[in-house]
């Protein structure tokens, strides 16, 4: 998303509110759900689900187990999903120990491998689970959360809690499409760039970390989005503040490539450092990396600086462990 996009989405959050033109209701506004119309869909949730079950619908847990009980679905399945979950959780936990972008770049492609793996086998799940009361209460919630958010131009709920049964289908369906797109622009990806863009930043970092200071009223009022907003605004300041070396341009807005250098930056020198108080003289080096990788940790290109590649080239395609010591000073 364009940064002009980008900065329209931050004034929406500011406000609580998004402003859009619809076919069938003209100008509405749809508000930003905070954690008291939170509380009061937990509460409705609740009530909805109790009467699917009391009229007779199936609960997710009794439908799986008759389901496996049947041969239709497997407890085996159930621990491949257990097992890629566990996977692609110590996939991420791997690459934020790596320095090396040809690792990390390397290790975030098995983890989307394995996130499409899982996405099918919960895919074929849900599909075979099919209707049941937590279903039902989740379609009834929807309907609430309409309820709730959409209001006329002048900020005034436009339906009454039942009236969706009244509504033509058309209209329904461009009440959920609108809303169901409008929430897009709010997903945590676009939040991440508002909190690293300066529009933000420049009245964030006055602020002194104070969530009131920022938007001047308490916690429980606050949406969703301004909650997490503000919660990833303090996590990019620490990375920044606690930065020993300057950020690379190309990066300083981009979530993904600045917590990577952040990492990455961190265990590259935690390497030279142990190796350093090992004793490990010589030049700065370290098998595999790249330029860039050394310029993580600050590493003055100037320096003597030791390509192994290129040194193991000289040497006729590889490096004696007697090479290895020469280069790193050691007779």
């Amino acid at each position: 998303m364009e940064k002009q996009k980008l900065k329209l989405v931050f004034s929406e959050i500011i406000e609580g509110y998004s402003l859009i033109n619809t076919n069938n209701f003209g100008e509405i506004r749809i508000k930003h759900i905070n954690n008291l119309d939170a509380a009061k869909t937990d509460i409705k949730n609740h009530f909805y689900f109790e009467k699917a079950v009391s009229q007779g619908l199936s609960k997710r847990e009794d439908k799986i187990e008759y389901l496996t009980k049947e041969g239709l679905w497997s407890n085996e399945k159930d621990d491949e999903v257990k097992r890629i979950q566990n996977l692609v959780k110590g996939l991420n936990k791997t690459k934020s120990k790596l320095f090396l972008q040809a690792q990390i770049d390397q290790i975030k492609k098995e983890i989307k491998q394995n996130e499409e793996k899982l996405y099918e086998i919960l895919a074929e799940k849900e599909s075979i689970v099919g209707f049941t009361a937590e279903e039902y209460a989740h379609r009834r919630i929807n309907e609430y959360y309409m309820h709730l958010s959409i209001l006329d131009k002048d900020g005034k709920r436009m339906f009454k809690e039942n009236e969706f049964d009244d509504l033509e289908e058309s209209q329904v369906s461009e009440i959920f499409s609108i809303y169901s797109q409008n929430n897009e622009k709010f997903q945590g990806e676009n939040l991440k760039r508002i909190s690293l863009s300066d529009f933000f930043t420049n009245i964030f970092y006055l602020s002194d970390d104070n969530i009131f200071n920022f938007y001047g009223k308490p916690i429980i009022h606050l949406t969703f989005y301004q909650a997490e907003l503000f919660s990833y605004g303090k996590y990019f300041k620490s990375i920044i503040q606690n930065s020993e070396d300057k950020i690379p341009d190309h990066i300083v807005e981009d979530p993904e490539k600045l917590i990577e250098w952040a990492e990455s930056s961190k265990n590259v020198k935690e390497i030279l450092e142990k190796s350093s108080s090992e004793g490990e003289g010589g030049a700065s080096s370290i098998v595999g990396a790249t330029k860039e990788d050394l310029a993580k940790a600050g590493i003055d290109q100037s320096q003597d600086v030791i390509d192994l590649d290129q040194k193991a080239k000289e040497q006729g395609g590889r490096l004696s462990m007697e090479d290895m010591m020469k280069l790193h000073g050691v007779k």
